[in-house]
């Protein structure tokens, strides 16, 4: 399989390991019958402030192979963006770039990595690999991961797609139509597109696109979720049909409809009479307009293999880029956010892959579009699929919390989704030290714990039931008994004492301390492991 080389890519490869693990610390939540707190309200939805790169590795004891669904709108690289590679890795060339980017921007100055900067490429391959790599941990083995890009990377995300994720893991590359105006560049053709890779673990079965889904709503709290009206006559005549061709009657009013010469209605009157009763013919309030039939989203025909090309957005239901700037703008009253991307992109890619209680994540959040989508998307039909967003710039807050804030509450003519989340800052590292050799016992004991048991079984942590247990018991998991044995102010020793509070039967037992006692004979015999703290905590 061919590979992609370029300067600092032997730095980059494993630098995710070397990242600061970090905790999230909470700031407020926010819902739609209290407004702002500072409770969590632990839904599963989380806003989060900080570097995507840290941000998406504090994210792995949680959801490390549990998110279904993930969105990705990185910096395209044009030449004209404003971002910086701002990632700490050690080699000369990249801490070069580190001093000119970084220093430019403390000093107020722009960082931009220009159309003129010869390394432009090899900084934004540098940027992107490390996320990839732990986004490829965090996805759903049948999950799926969306990432929007045009043509400056296109090709060069393809290759490092295919080292990370394996070739056969490409789904396809979307076509979508981006701009119906034209905008000459400097070859002098309007280039109207961009591009959606989809990638997956394994093979994934897409939902099918359901056409003019937006169309749907449920005024009046129907059991069988979102509809809309359709044509209650087909294109017959009444020669053709004549058993369809009679009066209609409104058991209600008594107001009577005739069918059109031309058009008869769809059902003869037994079952018409039949869908009457089941409240699918929707009669108009006055006798002007005409009887209705009530179409159920969830009987909606779908496409079975989904097409790759959007340049015709009507087929889908896709907006432009100009649907997300009018949304912005709707919200705000006036423009806080150059180019955002139109809802129903997202709702389109979400729907095909999610179902009602799926996470979907957004490392580069920007303006928390893909939030807006997922609220939107459980409205129409009744899903709890939960959103984490990552944003790094200072306008988490402002614009991307903002806009979900009002997205929930209602803005403009919109009625609110309802719903909640909660808003954490990327915080303290777990590891201290200039060569992270300590624990950092400023995060809290849970914490540590919870990150002691995923690097165990690579799995999320619940507190135990210590009812029956010592307080250092963290938990167990495929005959393994897990104790973290862990006081911030004095050092602990594994001794027979503490040994003898240990109640649960397992096949081993792996104990955490800072000193051990126990003989080793001992300990080979009944299966104990012993680790030292803070020497032996597995560094991920």
């Amino acid at each position: 399989m061919p590979t992609l080389s370029w300067i600092g890519k032997e730095k980059v490869i494993n630098h995710h390991r070397e990242v600061p693990f970090k905790i999230l610390e909470h700031k407020y939540s926010f819902s739609a019958d209290i407004g702002e707190s500072e409770e969590p309200v632990n839904n599963g939805n989380k806003i989060i402030h900080g570097d995507n790169l840290e941000a998406l590795k504090s994210l792995l004891p949680e959801y490390e192979g549990k998110i279904k669904c993930i969105y990705i709108d990185p910096p395209y690289n044009t030449g004209n963006e404003n971002w910086v590679y701002n990632d700490n890795v050690n080699h000369p060339k990249i801490r070069k770039w580190l001093e000119t980017t970084l220093k430019a921007k403390e000093n107020g100055k722009e960082a931009i990595i220009g159309i003129d900067d010869l390394a432009r490429h090899d900084k934004w391959l540098c940027m992107m690999y490390p996320r990839l790599q732990l986004i490829h941990k965090l996805l759903d083995k049948n999950g799926v991961l969306f990432i929007s890009i045009d043509d400056n990377e296109q090709a060069n995300l393809r290759l490092i797609c295919n080292e990370i994720f394996g070739q056969s893991s490409f789904i396809t590359s979307f076509v979508w139509r981006r701009r119906a105006s034209s905008q000459l560049s400097q070859n002098f053709i309007s280039v109207d597109h961009e591009y959606v890779f989809a990638l997956t673990k394994k093979e994934t079965i897409f939902n099918g696109f359901k056409k003019d889904y937006r169309n749907y709503s449920n005024p009046d709290n129907d059991p069988k979720g979102p509809w809309t009206l359709g044509d209650l006559t087909v294109g017959m005549t009444k020669d053709q049909r004549p058993n369809q061709y009679f009066d209609l009657t409104d058991p209600l009013t008594g107001n009577i409809y005739h069918p059109n010469a031309k058009r008869v209605w769809t059902y003869f009157p037994e079952t018409m009479e039949t869908k009457i009763r089941e409240g699918r013919v929707v009669f108009p309030k006055n006798d002007k307009g005409k009887p209705m039939y009530k179409r159920y989203l969830n009987e909606l025909k779908t496409d079975i293999n989904p097409i790759s090309s959007w340049l015709s957005n009507e087929a889908y239901q896709i907006g432009l880029n100009s649907e997300g700037t009018k949304v912005i703008q709707e919200l705000f009253e006036g423009k806080v956010f150059d180019y955002p991307k139109p809802i129903s992109l997202i709702s389109l890619l979400v729907s095909q892959v999610t179902k009602e209680n799926d996470i979907v994540l957004d490392s580069f959040a920007g303006s928390g579009t893909t939030a807006h989508a997922v609220l939107n998307l459980n409205k129409l039909d009744g899903g709890n699929r939960k959103f984490i967003l990552v944003e790094m710039e200072d306008y988490a807050d402002s614009i991307t919390s903002e806009r979900v804030k009002r997205v929930i509450k209602g803005y403009a003519d919109k009625k609110g989704t309802g719903g909640s989340f909660d808003y954490y800052e990327l915080g303290k590292p777990l590891f201290i030290g200039e060569n992270s050799e300590f624990l950092n016992e400023e995060v809290g004991t849970d914490k540590i714990r919870e990150y002691i048991w995923y690097s165990e079984t690579r799995t999320a942590w619940g507190k135990p039931d210590l009812k029956k247990e010592t307080q250092y018991f963290l938990g167990k998991k495929d005959g393994t008994a897990y104790y973290f044995i862990y006081e911030k102010e004095i050092l602990t020793t594994l001794d027979y004492d503490l040994l003898s509070t240990i109640k649960s039967k397992a096949g081993q037992y792996v104990i955490y301390a800072d000193n051990c006692l126990l003989a080793k004979d001992f300990m080979m015999k009944h299966n104990i492991i012993f680790k030292k703290i803070p020497r032996d905590i597995t560094r991920f």
